[in-house]
């Protein structure tokens, strides 16, 4: 089964073009929710006390709203009448209610309803915060979704903008394929009957020859219920069936459920694979990546060249100026090398001063323009420790003959690297 990408979604930093509209008619709520909004998140928020104050607003620069936090009984709308004027502009809306009188439960069943949360004390702050946080990292979350009938897409598309994920429409199961593809991110392939003409389990279980359950969350959406044909697709491998009509709520609970779990998933395999201090790949999934890149390469669908770069006297630096500073050497240069490669590149840690880079179908002209442009690169950056600042400049030796194995191919890239600097450090050394 084919693997999808493992990054995960991590960060609270959504710089300073969102704001958040915040309507509480309690003044040291409504600071309380400000102040948790930005230090949690790092958004700005805007806070009226009235309902004619949010129409003002909005009326003003409702585009610079992403969602809105607003008390359903504020004083000049205790019906939750202000939830009115926020769908008027579509705006996402997290509702915060004492008590639900039911003019405002029929006004809380809208889709542009993210969540209700009701009044109890200080913890609500926390919740609030991460329902927003969960909303607006939601941008960042793929789904790729399956449809024709374009009544059904047309509501299922409102409910998915509404909550900010980017979604991929499809219209056929060739580019339902090709889109995972090309978006090794994608956390969920939504998939509507009105797609698939009676075969739901034909694209599911082909799906799920690909990819596991866990990898990427599938879910069907059926225009009745059938609880033998939801039987089915559940044992093909879906995870998860929605029937026809189905609450706003909880489309919005299932699709986040599904979406969460693929992402844990994937947080795990991330941390597996991952160097801690540099964030690129340990040394673990460089074999286990190049053993695969080498056997392309011998059977000759791809060439590969191999780049080992050693930070000069790196033991040294780290005995003269301790290991604090040495720490920040290669969180520097990590990112530097990443910059440098391409998407598909492997960057990984092989020990403790030294990176190994590993890609296909670069050719040796352009193989030794990058590497060189790597160090120079290295050379010309500075490292900030406390008041001093270190000049550093790194060896690099690369190979592109894949020899007998691929642990032989790393010893070329060894040799390479050992001319290098013997030939007086801070120099690109290629042998093909």
């Amino acid at each position: 089964m084919k693997p999808l990408h493992t990054e995960s979604i991590t960060g609270n930093d959504f710089g300073n073009t969102l704001r958040v509209l915040v309507a509480e008619q309690e003044q040291a709520v409504r600071d309380m929710l400000v102040q948790q909004v930005f230090e949690s998140l790092g958004v700005h928020a805007d806070a009226v006390n009235t309902s004619s104050a949010v129409r003002k607003l909005l009326s003003a620069q409702n585009s610079d709203y992403v969602l809105a936090i607003v008390d359903t009984r504020l004083p000049d709308a205790p019906e939750g009448e202000v939830l009115e004027t926020l769908k008027e502009y579509q705006i996402p809306t997290i509702a915060i209610s004492s008590s639900v009188t039911e003019p405002v439960a029929e006004k809380l069943l809208d889709r542009h309803i993210i969540d209700c949360v009701l009044r109890r004390s200080d913890e609500d702050l926390d919740i609030i915060a991460d329902i927003v946080k969960r909303t607006l990292l939601n941008s960042e979350r793929k789904i790729i979704f399956y449809g024709h009938n374009d009544f059904n897409r047309k509501s299922i598309r409102e409910m998915l903008d509404i909550h900010r994920y980017t979604v991929i429409d499809v219209r056929s199961e060739a580019e339902v394929r090709r889109q995972l593809e090309n978006h090794r991110d994608v956390t969920l392939v939504l998939i509507d009957d009105s797609a698939t003409q009676d075969d739901e389990l034909g694209l599911i279980n082909s799906l799920r020859q690909q990819y596991r359950r866990e990898d990427l969350g599938v879910i069907a959406v059926c225009e009745e219920a059938d609880s033998s044909r939801n039987a089915r697709m559940l044992k093909a491998g879906a995870n998860d069936v929605l029937n026809r009509p189905v609450q706003t709520s909880e489309f919005y609970y299932r699709i986040r459920q599904c979406v969460e779990s693929v992402e844990r998933v994937r947080e795990i395999k991330f941390s597996n694979i991952r160097d801690t201090l540099t964030g690129v790949y340990n040394r673990d999934y460089l074999f286990e990546v190049g053993e695969k890149m080498y056997a392309s390469a011998q059977r000759g669908d791809t060439s590969l060249t191999m780049a080992m770069l050693q930070i000069d006297n790196f033991d040294q630096l780290t005995i003269e100026h301790g290991i604090e500073v040495s720490n920040q050497i290669l969180k520097t240069i990590a990112p530097l090398l990443q910059s440098e490669l391409r998407k598909n590149d492997v960057v990984a840690r092989y020990n403790a001063g030294t990176f190994v880079a590993l890609a296909s179908n670069v050719g040796d002209h352009n193989a030794i323009m990058v590497l060189e442009r790597i160090r120079q690169l290295i050379a010309k950056t500075p490292i900030h420790c406390g008041a001093a600042v270190l000049n550093i400049t790194g060896s690099i030796g690369a190979t592109t003959y894949p020899d007998e194995t691929f642990v032989a191919m790393i010893g070329n890239a060894q040799k390479s690297l050992a001319q290098a600097i013997e030939g007086g450090q801070n120099s690109v050394v290629v042998n093909n």
